[in-house]
């Protein structure tokens, strides 16, 4: 049986409890401490045997690990076992699963050798998404509920009842709504609010930055102090799983993002 290994919790003696994911569930299986022993480390693809004895959890027999030749570049191997922390939380209570997820592992991790290492990952976590259902829709912010293309709802801004931001996040977007309304009333001073809207020139939506949330969950730039990227963009990767249209320091951006959690 073939897997990678999501996590290895330390025991007593030396021994160890380890997570693997397999082609059809997740793994859990207690490994004794022995001189001989491989040793296992989180991220790594190994085959194994499981040994049922009927009275503790199955035991870890005959490992083989199967490496990969970027596993001896330090910046491609913390990358990826960054990515495989991130989804050991993500799927900490489940045991069962579909066998694309180990198929998403294995053509990223066989990519990692000439590819970009955050290119690969998050297209992997795009593809996540994707079996998932989880793809987020870019129309809303997710915290004012208007349109992207729209300006924020200062209402909902100022209602504080939010738990996207942190207090520091909150005072820079409170500021920024501020300034927007100062320089709004220099445009339409209050005797002419009421007369006739007169039209404002906007950019497409494609062009706008869009704040990323935790899970690329979209938010205007004025309701939320994260990360961004262009809104076609942001939908085209996420949409077709590829970073093909993302620039070095896009790419940066969206890594950032994927860090706060799957």
């Amino acid at each position: 049986m073939q897997g990678y290994i999501l996590c290895v919790q330390k025991q007593k003696n030396e021994d160890v409890i380890v997570r693997i994911l397999t082609q059809t569930h997740i793994a859990t299986l207690y490994r004794f401490y022995g001189a001989r022993h491989p040793i296992v480390h989180i991220g790594r693809k190994i085959d194994f045997t499981k040994e049922h004895n009927g009275t503790f959890m199955p035991k870890l027999r005959n490992v083989v690990h199967l490496g990969f030749a970027w596993e001896r570049d330090a910046t491609r191997l913390y990358i990826w076992q960054h990515f495989i922390e991130l989804l050991h939380q993500h799927l900490r209570d489940i045991s069962s699963l579909e066998e694309q997820y180990f198929s998403i592992l294995d053509s990223s991790a066989k990519r990692l050798t000439s590819q970009n290492p955050k290119r690969v990952i998050l297209e992997a976590y795009a593809q996540i998404l994707h079996l998932e259902g989880r793809i987020p829709s870019l129309n809303h912010c997710v915290i004012c509920d208007e349109p992207l293309e729209s300006e924020p709802n200062h209402n909902a801004l100022e209602s504080l009842e939010l738990g996207y931001l942190s207090s520091d996040e909150l005072s820079t977007s409170l500021q920024a709504l501020q300034e927007l309304r100062s320089a709004t009333q220099e445009h339409f001073p209050k005797n002419t609010l009421s007369s006739a809207p007169v039209p404002i020139a906007r950019a497409p939506i494609t062009h706008k930055p869009v704040a990323m949330l935790r899970g690329f969950l979209g938010a205007h730039t004025l309701c939320a102090n994260a990360q961004t990227l262009p809104h076609s963009k942001l939908e085209s990767y996420l949409h077709s799983a590829s970073t093909i249209e993302l620039d070095d320091e896009e790419i940066q951006h969206a890594y950032q993002v994927l860090l706060l959690g799957m």
